[in-house]
C-alpha cells in the first residue's frame, strides 16, 4: 500500500491511499484503513434491478446471450463479487466532471503541475458522470448507481474495503453505512462483504477493529454465510510482524470478542500472493482457523491455472476458494515516488482465462480485482473502456453460476488495444520520470483484440489503414483475432457472411505513432447499444 502526497480538501485529509500487489510496503502506514491494511432501471430498461424476484431471462439488448434475471443467478450457490476500494467512488467532491478531483488526476497539469513529469496521476475514470448533486445523500446515490451496474454485470455484491476505525481520517473510508444503505434501497439481495484493514502497532488489541465491525453486522445488507456467520476478507494479513502483520492468535481473539458480543465471524483472508501465504510459519494452523481464501495477486495468463489448483487445494481441506480475476494492473505514482510500471494482460485474455481456470476448477466464489482502483486494476465501466470489460465479466458470471456457456442469441464484437505501441516515441522533456516498464510476467504485447460473439459462423475483418486481417469462423460462440497494431490508424471490424456486412464497428481510439506522455492502458469498445443503468 502506497501512501499518495496529493493536496485535498480538509474533508478529505489523510490516508489517501491506494492498493498494492506486489507486496512493496509504503514507507509509512496510515491509520490502517488501506488495503495494506485498506430512475432504477434493468440493463434493458425494464422492471427495476431491484426486483430480485424476477427470475426470466432479462432479454437484454445490452448482452450477445440472454442473461438470466438477477434471482435465477442468485439462486446459483456459486457466488460474485467484485472488490470496492473506496478512494474511487463516482464522484469525490461532487463537482463538475470537468473541473473535479478525476479531471485533476487525469492532467499533467493537475495538483499544481505535480503530475507533469508522469503526464498525471491516472489514465481512466468511472464512465458515469454527473453534475454536481443537490442532495445531501450523494454519495448514497453514487453509490445506487455503481450498484445497479453491477448487479447488470450478475455479481451478487462487493468486498468493501473499510477501516478498522470507526472514524478514518479520509472521509471516504467513512462512508460504509451509505453503501449499506445503497444497497438496501437498490435491491435486498444486493450485498456488501466486509472488508475491513487491521490496526498495524505492534501492541494493538482487537477491540476497535470489534467495534467497528460490530456497528455494521446488524445491517440487512451484509453478506452472510447461509449457517448465519459473518464472513470478513482481510487483505494482506500474512505480513510480516515488522510491517504490522498480526499472530494467528490475534485473529483468534477478534473471533472470541465477537462471539461474545453475539456475532460469529467467519473470516477470509485475501493473501498477497501465494508465496507470501507459503511463508506462513504455522500455515497448517492458519487453515484450521479460516473459512475460506483468495489471493490478490493475478495479473497475466499463466498465473490463472492457480484458480483451478487452488479450488483443489481448498476444497481438499474443507474450506471455500475465492476465485480471482482481473483485466489489467497499471500504475502511474503512488505517494513521493513514481511506479510507471504495468503487467501484460494480453488484451481480454487474462480476465477470460482466469474465468476459465475457476470454472474449469469449481470454484465457489470469484472475486473480480477490482471494481474500481483506478490506480491499478478497474473493471466497472469505464471513460477509457466504456461497458466492454462489463459486458465480458457479464457473460462469464452467467457461466460461472450456471456451469454452461450462454448460447449466443446476438452478433456482437468488441476490441481491446493500447493507443500506442508500448515501445513509441515518447517527449522525453515532458515525461521526465523515466519510461513505463513491465514489473513482472510476460513481455509487453503489441496487438489488437476483435473478440466476437457469434450466432453462427462468419468472417471477421480487421481493418488498419491498408492493413487488413480476415479470419474466417466455421462455428457459434466467443472468438478472439488477434492483429499486430498499426501505428498511425484507427482500428476497423467488421462481421461478414455471404459478403454482407453484419455488424461494423470503428474504434474510438487511434493508435499513435509517437505521444507525448505514455499511456499503457488497453483501450476497448463494443457494437452493442442500449440503455444501461444509472
Amino acid at each position: 500500500m502506497r501512501l499518495w502526497h496529493i493536496t485535498l480538501p480538509v474533508a478529505l485529509l489523510g490516508s489517501f491511499v491506494s492498493g498494492c500487489g506486489d507486496g512493496e510496503l509504503a514507507a509509512s502506514e496510515v491509520d490502517g484503513a488501506s488495503r495494506a491494511d485498506a430512475v432504477l432501471r434493468s440493463p434493458g430498461g425494464g422492471e427495476p434491478a431491484g426486483d430480485s424476484g424476477r427470475s426470466e431471462a432479462s432479454g437484454s439488448p445490452c448482452y450477445p446471450f440472454e442473461q438470466p434475471g438477477p434471482a435465477a443467478l442468485r439462486g446459483s450457490e456459486k457466488k460474485a463479487f467484485a472488490w470496492y476500494f473506496p478512494p474511487y467512488p463516482v464522484s469525490i467532491d461532487n463537482r463538475d466532471p470537468s473541473g473535479d478531483w478525476y479531471a485533476r488526476w487525469l492532467s499533467p497539469d493537475g495538483g499544481g503541475g505535480e503530475y507533469a513529469d508522469t503526464g498525471g496521476q491516472l489514465r481512466d475514470r468511472p464512465l458515469f458522470q454527473r453534475p454536481p448533486r443537490p442532495e445531501s445523500l450523494w454519495r448514497q446515490l453514487d453509490f445506487e448507481v455503481e450498484i445497479r451496474q453491477a448487479i447488470a454485470m450478475g455479481l451478487d455484491g462487493f468486498i468493501l474495503e473499510m477501516s478498522h476505525r470507526k472514524v478514518h481520517s479520509d472521509d471516504r473510508f467513512n462512508q460504509v453505512g451509505k453503501m449499506l444503505d445503497a444497497a438496501r434501497a437498490v435491491d435486498p439481495g444486493f450485498r456488501i462483504l466486509l472488508g475491513p484493514g487491521f490496526p498495524k502497532e505492534s501492541n494493538a488489541t482487537p477491540d476497535e477493529l470489534a467495534e467497528t465491525l460490530l456497528s455494521y453486522t446488524g445491517h440487512p445488507s451484509v453478506f452472510r454465510l447461509p449457517d448465519g456467520r459473518v464472513p470478513i476478507a482481510t487483505f494482506y494479513p500474512e505480513r510480516p510482524a515488522s510491517s504490522g502483520g498480526k499472530p494467528l492468535s490475534w485473529w483468534k481473539a477478534l473471533r472470541s470478542k465477537m462471539r461474545a458480543r453475539g456475532v460469529e465471524i467467519a473470516w477470509f483472508p485475501v493473501f498477497l500472493s501465494r508465496t507470501s501465504r507459503d511463508r506462513i510459519p504455522d500455515l497448517d494452523a492458519w487453515y484450521d482457523e479460516i473459512a475460506g481464501y483468495s489471493i490478490f495477486d493475478g495479473k497475466f495468463v499463466s498465473q490463472a491455472a492457480s484458480n483451478a489448483t487452488e479450488s483443489e487445494n481448498a476444497r481438499a481441506r474443507g474450506l471455500t476458494w475465492v476465485a480471482r480475476t482481473g483485466f489489467q494492473d497499471i500504475r502511474v505514482r503512488k505517494g513521493d515516488y513514481v511506479e510507471l510500471k504495468h503487467w501484460e494482460p494480453s488484451n481480454s485474455r487474462t480476465l477470460r482465462t482466469f474465468f476459465d481456470h475457476a470454472i474449469r476448477g469449481d470454484a465457489p466464489w470469484i472475486n473480480v480485482v477490482t471494481w474500481n482502483d483506478y490506480g491499478e486494476t478497474q473493471t466497472a465501466p469505464s471513460q477509457a473502456r466504456g461497458y466492454a470489460v462489463a459486458d465480458l465479466i457479464a457473460y462469464y458470471t452467467t457461466w460461472f453460476k450456471t456451469g454452461a456457456a450462454p448460447e449466443i442469441t446476438r452478433d456482437a464484437l468488441y476490441y481491446f488495444h493500447r493507443k500506442q505501441h508500448t515501445n513509441a516515441p515518447y517527449d522525453r522533456t515532458r515525461q521526465t520520470a523515466g519510461a513505463f516498464k513491465i514489473a513482472a510476467g510476460p513481455a509487453a504485447e503489441n496487438n489488437v483484440e476483435l473478440l466476437a460473439f457469434l450466432t453462427e459462423p462468419g468472417r471477421l475483418i480487421i481493418t488498419q489503414g491498408s492493413d487488413t486481417r480476415v479470419m474466417d469462423v466455421t462455428k457459434s460462440g466467443m472468438t478472439s483475432f488477434i492483429a499486430p497494431i498499426v501505428p498511425g490508424t484507427t482500428p476497423a471490424f467488421e462481421l461478414q457472411r455471404d459478403g454482407e456486412v453484419i455488424v461494423s464497428l470503428t474504434s474510438d481510439t487511434r493508435i499513435e505513432r509517437e505521444v507525448v506522455y505514455q499511456d499503457m492502458t488497453y483501450y476497448a469498445g463494443g457494437s452493442l447499444e442500449c440503455e444501461r443503468p444509472e
